[in-house]
C-alpha cells in the first residue's frame, strides 16, 4: 500500500508548520533579548527569553481563547491583541530578571512588551514585502 498524494502533501504542510513554530520561536526569543537589552540595558539569558516566549504564547493562547467564548468575534480579536500585551508584561516581569537578579516592574516590563511587539510587526512587514516581492516577480515572470 502506498501513501497517497495527499497525504503527502499534508504531512509536508505540517512539517512546514512545525518548522515555522521552531523558528518563530527562536527568533521570537532573540527579539525578546534585544528588546529587553534596550530598555533594561542588560542583555538576559537567551534560555529564559526562550521560556518566556513559550510561556507568554501559551498563557496569550488561553486567554484569547477564553475570551474569543465569551465575546462576540470583532470584540474578541481587539481584546486578543490587548491581552497579548498585558500578559506578555506579566511573564516579561516575571521570569526575566534586571542583572541584580530582582524584578524589572510591569511598567518597564510593559515598554519591553511594547519594543517587542513593534520590532516582531516590523519585521513581518519586511518579510511579507519580500515574499511578496518574490511571488509577484513569479507571476510576472521576471
Amino acid at each position: 500500500m502506498g501513501t497517497s498524494s495527499l497525504a503527502a502533501l499534508a504531512g509536508m504542510g505540517l512539517f512546514a508548520m512545525l518548522v515555522m513554530l521552531v523558528v518563530y520561536i527562536l527568533v521570537g526569543a532573540l527579539i525578546l533579548s534585544v528588546s529587553f537589552r534596550l530598555v533594561v540595558g542588560f542583555m538576559p539569558s537567551y534560555l529564559r527569553a526562550l521560556a518566556a516566549v513559550v510561556l507568554a504564547w501559551i498563557a496569550t493562547f488561553v486567554v484569547s481563547l477564553v475570551l474569543r467564548m465569551i465575546l462576540p468575534a470583532s470584540a474578541g480579536g481587539l481584546l486578543s491583541l490587548a491581552a497579548l500585551f498585558l500578559v506578555g508584561a506579566a511573564v516579561v516581569n516575571y521570569l526575566l530578571l534586571a542583572a541584580d537578579g530582582s524584578q524589572i516592574g510591569y511598567g518597564k516590563a510593559c515598554v519591553v512588551q511594547l519594543v517587542y511587539m513593534v520590532i516582531g510587526f516590523v519585521l513581518a512587514l519586511l518579510i511579507g514585502f519580500i515574499v511578496m516581492s518574490m511571488f509577484g516577480a513569479a507571476l510576472l515572470g521576471h
